[in-house]
């Protein structure tokens, strides 16, 4: 998430300690509340910001809060994709990118071995996922595998079969484990087995799937895989079977910003991601109303309210666009479950992403605060006293704003997750 305003920011760190040292008093009130718990920061992030803060170094403080969020914006993780040519890598590929398999963008499908290719996530661009080719074919030979493939630029890798696993894959999952990452089996198209096994007088299908499952873990235990873990999908139906668990597990197994860059990058195909995306989002609230607090430590009123109103507008067309509030995801969702784009609209109360405009969310600050604007002039260019008034009032306004916002736009995506599978027998 960005500063709405770098210039004033670079402003801002060399006049901020003269201010707070003339309003220590306020500053330290507002500050005390981090003295324990910081979500969203790193461990070294937390341990440097609180010793900085113990040390009445509010900013060095704030520089920590700056990097981190500037970190959360430039961090990149690549995930590799990798399987035999017809496994369903495009299409899983496509999916997690909360594309249809033919939207502008979307990896190709077929049965035509490909090159190593990359495919940025469409609304979070640092989210790269790499189509591999399969371990062992023609143009990809075991020997030169993963020099060729560069498996040092990966954060993870994610093995995918639409039958039983290969040697291939076994060996290339064992050479991972040896390089010190983490990889994942994908049993794909496994609705094509569900119904086919239907067929049978005592098909169930919860017993379908475990028996999927256990032969899959047997299978990768006999080759030496330890503790394998294998997850079921089906491209069609990406919010049941071992999605949701599989996004999860992805998401908690990386370090603090790359969770938070991932969560906000997945598929809002279920109900816990869409809770795990609001609680990613919340941590971060803090540090934004801290932007907003030490603008308005400096005296000039009226930089400050448009910097607020740029936090503003940034931070919530965020959130619509993280839980697919926008006309492009909305398009992608309605097609894909075979809705009209009205018909999922017509469940959302919060603003859409091309509604959130300056203009709007200066209206929304004006009636937060009375008049923002007037206010935080009057009080600012009161001596020594005034700034700390006014930025903890910025702080207090920015952080209720943002906070009351990401709730209403959370519970729009719970509406329109249940609007999309209504009626498709899966719901959540």
């Amino acid at each position: 998430m960005g500063s709405g305003n770098p210039l004033a920011l670079t402003g801002i760190c060399v006049s901020l300690p003269r201010i707070v040292e003339d309003s220590k008093t306020h500053w330290t009130g507002l500050f005390s509340k981090w003295s324990s718990k910081l979500p969203g920061l790193s461990e070294e992030e937390t341990e440097e910001f609180q010793t900085a803060v113990k040390a009445g170094n509010l900013s060095r403080a704030f520089s920590v809060v700056k990097k981190s969020d500037e970190l959360l914006t430039n961090i990149k993780i690549n995930i590799a994709i990798t399987g035999n040519t017809g496994s369903g890598k495009s299409s899983f590929i496509n999916a997690i990118r909360s594309l249809n398999d033919d939207d502008s963008g979307a990896a190709e499908t077929g049965l035509t071995e490909k090159k190593k290719t990359p495919y940025s996530h469409p609304k979070h661009p640092n989210v790269i996922l790499w189509d591999l080719p399969g371990i062992g074919t023609t143009n990809c030979p075991t020997e030169t595998y993963l020099r060729d493939m560069n498996f040092d630029q990966y954060d993870f890798f994610i093995i995918v079969a639409a039958g039983r696993f290969t040697e291939a894959d076994t060996n290339l999952a064992k050479e991972i484990s040896r390089m010190g990452k983490k990889f994942y089996f994908v049993r794909s198209k496994v609705d094509v087995d569900l119904a086919n096994e239907q067929r049978k007088r005592d098909f169930k299908e919860e017993k379908t799937l475990e028996a999927i499952k256990s032969d899959c873990m047997e299978q990768l235990q006999r080759a030496g895989i330890i503790s394998p873990q294998v997850f079921l999908v089906s491209r069609w139906d990406f919010d049941k079977y071992d999605f949701p668990r599989l996004q999860e597990v992805l998401a908690n197994e990386l370090d603090a910003h790359r969770r938070h860059v991932l969560i906000c990058a997945l598929p809002n195909t279920s109900e816990e991601i869409l809770k795990q995306k609001q609680k990613v989002l919340q941590e971060q609230i803090w540090k934004q109303a801290l932007k907003s607090c030490a603008l308005a430590a400096v005296p000039l009123p009226f930089l400050s309210v448009k910097c607020d109103v740029n936090i503003l507008v940034e931070n919530m067309r965020q959130y619509c666009q993280c839980f697919g509030l926008d006309e492009d995801s909305l398009k992608s969702l309605a097609k894909q479950v075979g809705k009209s784009v009205a018909e999922l609209k017509s469940v959302i109360k919060s603003a859409l992403a091309k509604d959130i405009t300056r203009d709007e969310a200066l209206k929304q600050l004006s009636e937060a605060t009375g008049d923002m604007m007037k206010t935080k002039y009057f009080i600012s260019v009161v001596p020594l006293i005034g700034t700390g008034i006014a930025a903890k009032r910025s702080y207090s306004v920015t952080y209720e704003m943002l906070r009351r916002f990401l709730g209403e736009v959370a519970e729009d995506a719970q509406r329109v997750l249940k609007k999309a599978l209504e009626g498709a027998g899966n719901n959540q």
